[in-house]
């Protein structure tokens, strides 16, 4: 039986081994940033603005919810019960608000719940996401999917096989009660049981870890340069921003029940056509094939920012995943680096779902 559990402790080492390595490779970024380099902004770890952050902070839902918190702020959007958006002076300031009104002309209703999912498949929101990722400060949707899925796998896998080695070392023993082992003592399986022990609880540890390092879409350099933005802009009192920084706790109280009821709405998962300009939709790179942007990925599967609806977190000057949702980036009130009940959320509802629903 010391056979079977030295090559169970092996193939549970070679496995972590991999586990580990493939885990480092996914998050290490494409940046021609050097991550020895110092964090700083020479090296590309800084944030541009409202929407950087916000994309940051909660992914493409919190991007969404900041750009619509800037334009409701001066009366250029309204909502009125039960979530019917109107834009009586559809002036944008940028390309962010320029899309709030481009797929508010495209909608086929004025829900509040489809608004801002067309938002967050936008050209200018995705191509946010790109830009973050390009300098290093996030990891590109679906990266590390398949290390999650692994991470998960080897979890179940490790503890099953411990269990299995057990049962047979103690088969065993009882077939062979009494009779002598090699060394001419009485044989016990508790000898096997000890040889697999540091097998199994290095390969659930290593494990547990990987998988909670895939949950999360920013990188060091991520966290830090959202940490910085925040310390650097605690004098600004725009919506936008308060939104982009604080989560939804910051909005209006009007509008913030709104976007959380929204939030909870399933939307559908592609845009009409019609004579106005159609939101984003292109599938790559941050699209999946069927218009659900990849940043959202299943209770933060690994391919993206987890999303779910609703509330907002109270701070994000802990960089981190933090959260403009009800649950979220493997959080729920809290996760990584969530303030106060939010998830990274990228649409209402629930599930993996991107497109008005949550994350």
């Amino acid at each position: 039986m010391s056979i079977l559990a030295m090559a169970y402790t092996l193939a549970v080492s070679l496995a972590s081994a991999e586990l580990i390595r493939g885990v480092a490779a996914a998050r290490r970024t494409q940046s021609p940033y050097r991550a020895r380099q110092p964090l700083d902004a020479e090296h590309g770890v800084y944030v541009r603005g409202t929407l950087e952050a916000a994309f940051l902070s909660g992914g493409p839902a919190r991007a969404a919810d900041a750009l619509i918190a800037g334009l409701h702020e001066d009366g250029r959007l309204v909502v009125a019960g039960p979530g019917v958006v109107g834009i009586p002076r559809p002036a944008a300031r940028n390309a962010g608000e320029q899309a709030v009104v481009d797929a508010h002309s495209a909608a086929p209703s004025g829900a509040l719940h489809w608004l801002r999912a067309a938002v967050m498949r936008s050209l200018p929101v995705q191509e946010t996401g790109e830009a973050l990722a390009r300098r290093g400060l996030l990891v590109r949707p679906g990266r590390q999917r398949r290390w999650r899925r692994w991470a998960g796998a080897q979890i179940a896998l490790t503890f099953f096989g411990f269990v299995v080695c057990a049962v047979v070392s103690l088969l065993v023993f009882a077939a062979d009660f009494g009779s002598p082992d090699e060394s001419g003592g009485p044989g016990t399986p508790f000898e096997d049981i000890l040889i697999l022990l540091p097998g199994a609880v290095f390969g659930v540890v290593s494990g547990a870890i990987c998988l909670a390092v895939t949950s999360k879409q920013l990188t060091v350099a991520g966290r830090y340069a959202l940490r910085e933005y925040v310390a650097s802009a605690q004098h600004l009192t725009g919506a936008a921003h308060l939104v982009a920084t604080r989560g939804l706790a910051a909005a209006h109280p009007d509008l913030r029940a709104q976007l959380i009821a929204a939030a909870r709405v399933g939307a559908p998962a592609a845009a009409p056509t019609g004579p106005a300009p159609a939101p984003y939709q292109d599938p790559n790179p941050w699209n999946s094939g069927s218009g659900t942007p990849t940043w959202c990925g299943s209770g933060g599967g690994g391919g993206g920012f987890a999303c779910s609806g609703g509330g907002g977190g109270s701070s994000c000057s802990g960089g981190g995943s933090s959260c403009s949702g009800g649950g979220g980036s493997s959080c729920s009130g809290g996760g990584s680096s969530c303030s106060s009940g939010g998830g990274s959320s990228c649409g209402g509802g629930g599930g993996s779902s991107c497109g008005g629903g949550g994350s």
